[in-house]
């Protein structure tokens, strides 16, 4: 089911990312000036645009073209209304409405002769037989499909179908056929520098890989098609490769891993309504963790998956393994009625749906009910049965890769296709090489043309740019004047820091070695250990003001410089907090740590650390003994969110409005009299940012302060 599903999801949003260059909302700005067909046109065109970007407005648009051609009916317009309720019912897992309207599409398209529309409506429809495990029918469509766009030479769209077949023979078990083109298209693609192709070929390969069990190779890919999702803002491609690597976490049985990969697909598939694919990852992480034995979590998520089925709408059949689970899962807590009833649920569909192995799975589940209620007869039975449909199945797939063979065998066929694809792509460039030639002719003349008019303009261009150097100088005399008050700043804070911050510990040190010195001998044992504790106190101080400051003065010399990695932050939050515990204890201060195992973040881990270690010790400077500091993590809006929590002393606007600046930053005193030089508080947002996060306060007095900070997951 897993592998069926990503490779449908790939040929379908692979047929849909073929380059666009409508201007959306150049489009739906001129829309209220449109009448007649032009308008039908235009929403049809939007509805096409918007399929995947904003699912519920590409339906608003859909039904304004019904509502308009009513009035207005032209065979064009039908033809796109019908090939795009063919898309969007596809979308929805409507696949038998899917059909019907494809089919209506291409009577059109047949007869107003055009046949790039012929071409892509073959492409949906070949998505849709594919869906409903029609694979013969699947390669027919697609194969019609890459005639057509040969004939006309488009080169965009006859990589897509070349992709597309290959993913079709994955789907159909043939793996090492599928990885082969799959490895050409993606070469293409890197040559071409389409970004969208090479995204979805390289999830291919990475699928692919997947299934040949290559998981090394197959998370390399699945990155790429990550960075090119991204770069070109794909949402469709890059839930298929954090699917995608989330399986192969799977595979290598880093089930907690995994689940982090496929709680990331869910978000994107929440936020742009792919429902077919929101339940599978939310399927996939009930099993992960069915797999380390957290049945409740299992069984809350497997709901959630036939949930969206049930509510958004879709196949029974894609509904039937994550409740066979659920059966599972209710067998082990002693609960064979429930299971059975799972079990009866379904097998009345058995005639009219194909379950594929699902069907075998659910004759054990329902064979270990009759075991663990001691009917052993029953279940000896439905034992028997299943391994009949086992082998009925193995019967039935041997027959269609029997049918399938020599499609199979055709691949061979695809090397003629890429040679003449490559001698179209040269034929391509040499008019393109004579284009440019035309084009530097043509400038050439043109640049003669604007010489003479140079000249006769040159008395009032040159005034015109003594006006703008002198406008340039000024303006960089003001930033000048600027950089100079900022830096005179910085100067007035480093002597305040060298003077008076720095002065005071060294100052204690100084002046506990000096009576250890001289009176070492004199001195009680209560004395010396009170001295020794002054001593570690200063010394403390002293280092963490020098660490700051250096920090601080690295910082301005712009010597730092960000090593992003992808890490887990309890561990880092355990350390830091474990160096507190001393200074936490003495003043009889709680800390509490609330961070996830599974919560991860993209950042520089070492800033990372410097700021948990400046604003949780600030927390605890400012809380009041037998106090609260707490250091929580969540994932917000696609953001990790890392928050310290204190009940001390809190602020005011002014002091929150100062917090973050170098001019008013100095020397504070915390609830036990600790001292510092507010240096670290500039530095954890200037760290922060750097990381491509940003720090939020909110405090009130007497209260307490959370302090936010965002950063990349």
């Amino acid at each position: 089911m897993n592998r069926a599903f990503l490779v449908f999801f790939l040929v379908f949003y692979g047929l849909m990312a073929i380059g666009s260059a409508v201007n959306v909302d150049s489009l739906k700005a001129k829309l209220p000036q449109m009448r007649g067909q032009e308008l039908i046109l235009a929403c049809n065109t939007l509805a096409w645009e918007l399929k995947y970007a904003d699912n519920e407005q590409a339906w608003k648009y859909c039904r304004q073209a019904a509502s308009l051609l009513k009035k207005n009916p032209f065979k064009e317009g039908l033809m796109l209304h019908n090939r795009n309720l063919g898309v969007l019912y596809i979308m929805k897992a409507g696949y038998d409405s899917s059909l019907y309207y494809i089919s209506a599409a291409l009577k059109l398209a047949q007869e107003i002769k055009n046949p790039f529309q012929k071409g892509k409506i073959l492409n949906i429809q070949s998505v849709a037989f594919c869906e409903c495990t029609m694979f013969k029918n699947a390669i027919k469509a697609q194969k019609e499909a890459l005639a057509i766009f040969e004939e006309i030479h488009d080169t965009a769209e006859i990589l897509g179908s070349l992709n597309n077949l290959a993913v079709i023979y994955g789907r159909m078990n043939f793996d090492s056929s599928e990885l082969a083109i799959h490895l050409k298209v993606f070469d293409m693609e890197k040559r071409r520098g389409n970004d969208y192709g090479i995204s979805r070929s390289a999830n291919n390969i990475g699928m692919a890989l997947n299934s040949l069990g290559n998981t090394i190779e197959s998370r390399k890919f699945f990155q790429i098609g990550i960075g090119k999702a991204i770069s070109s803002n794909n949402p469709q491609y890059l839930v298929s490769a954090y699917y995608g690597m989330g399986e192969a976490e799977r595979i290598e049985k880093n089930y907690i891993i995994a689940i982090s990969w496929f709680k990331l697909a869910v978000e994107i598939a929440k936020r742009n309504s792919f429902n077919d694919f929101l339940s599978l990852n939310l399927a996939s992480i009930g099993r992960m963790y069915k797999l380390l034995n957290e049945n409740d979590s299992a069984f809350i998520y497997l709901t959630k998956s036939i949930n969206v089925v049930q509510v958004k709408g879709g196949n029974l059949s894609s509904i039937i393994s994550p409740d066979i689970d659920r059966g599972w899962l209710f067998l082990q807590a002693d609960q064979p009625d429930s299971a059975a009833a799972i079990v009866k649920k379904y097998l009345p569909y058995s005639d009219s749906i194909d379950f594929g192995s699902d069907y075998a799975k659910l004759l054990d589940l329902m064979a270990n009910v009759a075991y663990q209620r001691g009917n052993y007869k029953e279940a000896f039975d439905f034992l028997r049965s299943s391994h009949i449909v086992s082998d009925s199945i193995a019967a039935k797939r041997l027959k269609a890769e029997t049918e399938e063979i020599q499609a199979r065998y055709e691949l061979s066929g695809m090397e003629e296709t890429n040679r003449h694809l490559h001698e179209d792509i040269e034929a391509q460039s040499r008019i393109n090489r004579i284009q440019n030639a035309v084009v530097v002719i043509i400038s050439l003349l043109v640049i003669a043309s604007l010489v003479l008019l140079f000249l006769l303009r040159r008395k009032s261009l040159v005034l015109h740019a003594a006006n703008k150097m002198l406008a340039e100088q000024k303006h960089q005399l003001e930033t000048k004047a600027i950089e100079l008050d900022n830096l005179n700043h910085t100067k007035d804070m480093f002597f305040s820091i060298v003077a008076h911050d720095l002065k005071n510990p060294l100052q204690g040190i100084q002046g506990c070695v000096s009576i250890l010195n001289e009176d070492f001998d004199s001195l009680k044992e209560d004395e010396i250990k009170e001295l020794h504790n002054l001593l570690n106190d200063s010394t403390s101080q002293f280092a963490w003001l020098l660490d700051n400051l250096l920090q601080w003065a690295r910082s301005q010399m712009k010597m730092l410089v960000v090593f992003s990695t992808v890490f887990a932050l309890k561990s880092v939050v355990e350390e830091e907090v474990s160096a507190m515990m001393l200074h936490a204890s003495i003043k009889k201060i709680s800390l509490e740590i609330g961070v996830p195992e599974t919560f991860i973040i993209t950042a520089d881990q070492e800033m990372i650390r410097f700021v948990i270690r400046n604003l949780a010790s600030n927390a605890i400077k400012f809380t009041k003994p037998e106090g609260t500091v707490r250091i929580d993590a969540i994932i917000e809006n696609q953001e990790g969110v890392i928050r310290i929590i204190d009940n001390g002393i809190g602020m005011n606007d002014e002091q929150l409005d100062s917090l973050f600046s170098i001019k008013t930053s100095g020397t504070s005193v915390g609830t036990s009299n600790e001292k510092g030089t507010g240096l670290g508080l500039v530095l954890c947002k200037d760290f922060i940012e750097q990381n491509h996060g940003r720090i939020e306060v909110n405090s009130v007095v007497g209260t307490g302060t959370i302090i936010s900070v965002y950063l990349p997951i």
